[in-house]
């Protein structure tokens, strides 16, 4: 039997707005890929898994594990995963989907194919740009080095009289833009060390979880 942490749930529900399904691989480890390959992350996590857990809905999965105090993890049956309370009196089954039907990321982690601009996204950071997007209604995010500075700004880069909010996140002697889809910013409230390669990917490394989301073209 393994107890399920708070903070395990936590990425379980980040992974869920990410995929609607998971595979979870034996080990401490969980990871999750977007349908459209975009985004893709892995979290360590305090629990270590002796089987491979295939959950198709992951939603409800998490609506099953609101159920009890302390879910507990049975995987002793090769057809389904048993939860339970702390007290062992509530149950519940929860049967496995077939692993082919699920995307899944890769096995190796991504490396990224260049480290073209470096900068440091604190949470309280990302939380207003985040706001500032929802108030002005703009899909983009947009890295920008300009007069010495880096500064990320949200915007709607279709649009030259778009409102916009721009917070600096450091220096830089170069000048460039790199742009995210704010929906593509799946990620849990945290710091983050941050790499952008000009080959369209961006690294976000925060303590225990990893996110590599793809940039929008600059057409």
């Amino acid at each position: 039997m393994t107890v399920i942490s708070k903070e395990t749930i936590d990425i379980l529900k980040n992974f869920s707005s990410i995929n609607k399904s998971i595979v979870i691989k034996p080990g401490s480890k969980l990871s999750t890929i977007s349908v459209n390959k975009n985004i893709m992350s892995t979290a360590e996590i305090q629990e270590s898994f002796d089987s491979q857990i295939s959950i198709y809905d992951l939603s409800s999965f998490l609506g099953c594990l609101s159920l009890f105090d302390q879910p507990q993890f049975d995987t002793s049956n090769s057809q389904y995963l048993a939860v339970s309370d702390s007290s062992g009196r509530s149950k519940t089954r929860f049967f496995y989907a077939d692993p082919d039907v699920i995307v899944q990321p890769p096995d190796k982690e991504l490396q990224m194919p260049s480290e073209d601009v470096h900068f440091t996204l604190e949470a309280g950071t990302l939380q207003s740009l985040q706001r500032a997007a929802a108030v002005y209604q703009v899909p983009d995010l947009c890295l920008y080095g300009e007069n010495g500075m880096l500064k990320l700004c949200v915007t709607d880069k279709k649009n030259e009289t778009s409102n916009t909010f721009s917070m600096e996140v450091g220096e830089t002697k170069d000048e460039f833009c790199y742009c995210f889809k704010i929906e593509n910013l799946k990620l849990l409230v945290c710091d983050y060390k941050v790499t952008v390669s000009k080959h369209n990917v961006a690294f976000f490394e925060g303590e225990n979880v990893r996110y590599w989301i793809a940039l929008e073209p600059n057409a």
